[in-house]
């Protein structure tokens, strides 16, 4: 099977070199890995170097909802072949490639000897498939000597940035075998992203009401900014704040540009504890997805993310006895992404601790659903609902109150509002693009909380396409997006509701089409025997319900790989 044919347009999949005197092993957005953490040798430091701000990027995938690679090193090599060590896992760290779409996630601020002509990443030959359906298919990743090479003749130098791309839609598949391709991305690359993140695990320093203080070893002091909308996770205390001394893991949006950048804190974890200094007694593994479907306590999940030994795949969680730090039980249905914090109990994964993407912290007085569990949860005095979700167009945008014309919502109101909504995004943080990036026919997604009085406490704003906010490189423009006809023949990914169900197809009016700025408001999704359907089928399809669709987009007409309900 040749996946050129079924991957998704290319982007900027990055891998990274890090600091040539060692790195402490991090744990990024879509990783895998371990606690254990690993400095590459002490090599003589080069006269001369070059920095640069390094980010894991990726792109979706038409063929595969996940393709898992694991990653042992990362070396670079000048004309005479000698390499410099510049990043070593151990054990290997695990990626799930196209889980970082349209994303820079920062590795480190990196010093490159001025003369490496490439950069090798050393893989483990073991990689996985996730099928549409689903299921997973182990490969072997085929490598010249155990690693793949990036060549840097391309490479702006003066950029700030650096990011190797894995380039799927070159990947084949030849059998069980996976060859891979390589590229370093470009201009047009960075100009796609719509967000940057980072996660990094230090020693808190310092911490006050709006910041943290970590040392972050070969990072230096590294200070994270804390708002309404940061979320504290420990497996000790449901009331856990972090405190001089302890081991913590901080994820967060990241801005700035080249290697001047700034962090907000959105997850702070505990890993281990000043007074204790006992790490077990806090880890566990860590998976993010999308939940299929829900029966009673236990959850469906489609993973994206696996981290300290997780799992992958699609599997069944139960969530009766778990703490939520966002969100509620009853707040848990189809569509909704969770982060979950789990032990491996006989056959089965127990959650201990969750957190539902976008919902309101847990005890507020906008998570108080009517049902949900006993462990701490849904302490509000109101009658709100745990999560609530808007999808929309932008109409009007003055200051930080929003009207938006309203297309599908999740736990909202049952339909959808008449007329337009206005929404104030004051207190909402945006995964993705910026308030200042909005503009009438902005695609937004908005999710949050309704409060007792039925008004829509936004949390998390997510407007992809509307300007690249988090463009690492100075002097790189936003991308305006494709064209209806640049589009087509290709695969695309493109969310929307549906209007009109006939045999064999349906008509989808757009909410977003991916790296479609303008252009079509609607578009027939054709099916057939090949094409999976998740979440729902084909005897199931009724006007109104909100779908993703991956597939091939021609004149108009998207001939489906996968329907799914998003």
């Amino acid at each position: 099977m040749m996946l050129p044919t079924t991957f998704a347009r290319r982007r900027a999949t990055a891998l990274v070199a890090s600091l040539a005197s060692g790195l402490m092993l991090m744990a990024c957005g879509g990783g895998g890995g371990s606690t254990a953490e690993q400095v590459a040798p002490q090599v003589a430091a080069p006269t001369a170097t070059i920095a640069a701000a390094m980010y894991f990027t990726d792109d979706f995938s038409n063929e595969y909802d996940a393709v898992w690679v694991s990653i042992s090193r990362v070396t670079a090599v000048n004309g005479s072949g000698v390499e410099v060590e510049l990043l070593a896992y151990a054990p290997s760290r695990r990626l799930n490639l196209p889980a970082l779409r349209d994303a820079g996630t920062w590795a480190a601020n990196a010093k490159i000897p001025t003369d490496t002509v490439a950069v090798r990443v050393y893989v483990d030959p073991q990689a996985q498939l996730q099928q549409l359906n689903g299921s997973v298919q182990d490969v072997t990743l085929s490598t010249a000597a155990g690693y793949l090479s990036f060549q840097l003749d391309s490479w702006n130098r003066s950029s700030g940035a650096l990011a190797l791309d894995f380039d799927l839609p070159r990947f084949t598949l030849q059998g069980t075998t996976l060859v891979a391709a390589t590229r370093v991305a470009t201009h047009d690359d960075l100009s796609t992203w719509n967000h940057r993140d980072a996660e990094i695990k230090g020693s808190v320093t310092a911490v006050s009401a709006n910041s943290l203080t970590i040392d972050a070893g070969v990072f230096g002091t590294r200070l994270f900014v804390l708002d309404a909308n940061t979320s504290y996770v420990s497996l000790q205390s449901n009331s856990w704040q972090p405190a001089l001394g302890d081991t913590v893991e901080v994820y967060g949006s990241v801005s700035g540009q080249g290697v001047e950048l700034q962090f907000t804190a959105r997850v702070i974890k505990q890993r281990s504890s000043a007074s204790s200094n006992n790490a077990s007694a806090v880890l566990s593994s860590e998976i993010k997805g999308l939940v299929g479907s829900v029966n009673g306590t236990v959850a469906t999940l489609t993973v994206n993310a696996s981290r300290y030994g997780g799992p992958t795949g699609t599997l069944p969680i139960d969530l009766a006895t778990a703490v939520f730090k966002r969100g509620s039980l009853a707040a848990v249905v189809a569509g909704v992404r969770l982060e979950v914090y789990l032990t491996r109990v006989g056959d089965r994964w127990v959650a201990q601790a969750v957190e539902i993407e976008g919902a309101a912290k847990a005890g507020s007085s906008s998570n108080t659903g009517s049902s949900g569990n006993s462990n701490g949860n849904d302490t509000g005095t109101g009658t709100g609902t745990g999560y609530a979700e808007l999808k929309g167009r932008v109409v009007t945008v003055s200051g930080s109150r929003v009207t938006l014309t309203p297309l599908y919502t999740e736990r909202f109101s049952g339909v959808l509002p008449a007329g337009n909504v206005t929404v104030d995004l004051a207190n909402a943080y945006f995964e993705k693009s910026a308030l200042s990036c909005l503009v009438a026919g902005t695609p937004i997604e908005l999710k949050g909380s309704l409060d007792a009085a039925g008004s829509f406490l936004v949390v998390k704003v997510e407007a992809e396409g509307a300007c690249a906010s988090a463009i690492p490189v100075s002097g790189v423009t936003a991308s305006a997006g494709s064209s209806a006809a640049a589009l087509n023949g290709r695969l695309i990914e493109a969310k929307g509701t549906i209007s009109a169900v006939r045999a064999g197809e349906f008509d989808l009016t757009v909410y977003r089409i991916e790296g479609l700025s303008s252009g079509l408001s609607s578009v027939v999704v054709r099916y057939n025997n090949a094409t999976v359907f998740k979440d729902i089928s084909a005897a199931t399809l009724v006007a109104g319900r909100f779908m993703e669709i991956k597939g091939i987009l021609t004149d108009g007409v998207i001939t489906a790989v996968k329907v799914e309900r998003d």
